[in-house]
């Protein structure tokens, strides 16, 4: 199995990880995101070697470390808000 098999098996965990998450009770999100956390660290990981080994360009590149990123902050957003106390 290639890196980029493994991107695309991860990109769809990441995905159903997301959708479940979104339909689960507030209580039961918690663990599927983090999860979704440590995937998106994964793919981030597996992009930047694919990048570095010349297998996609720097603009893919670029593009794609961008979107993880945004997809980063609004996950550990989420997990923050279902995390937080009430004082």
């Amino acid at each position: 199995m290639g890196i980029h098999s493994t991107l695309e098996k991860i990109a769809i965990t990441i995905l159903s990880l997301a959708i479940e998450s979104a339909f689960r009770p507030k209580i039961e999100k918690i663990a599927p995101l983090e999860r979704l956390r440590v995937d998106l660290g994964i793919i981030q990981n597996l992009i930047r070697t694919e990048a570095e080994l010349k297998i996609i360009e720097e603009k893919i590149y670029i593009r794609l470390s961008s979107q993880l990123v945004q997809i980063s902050k609004e996950t550990n957003n989420w997990l923050n808000y279902l995390t937080k106390k009430e004082f």
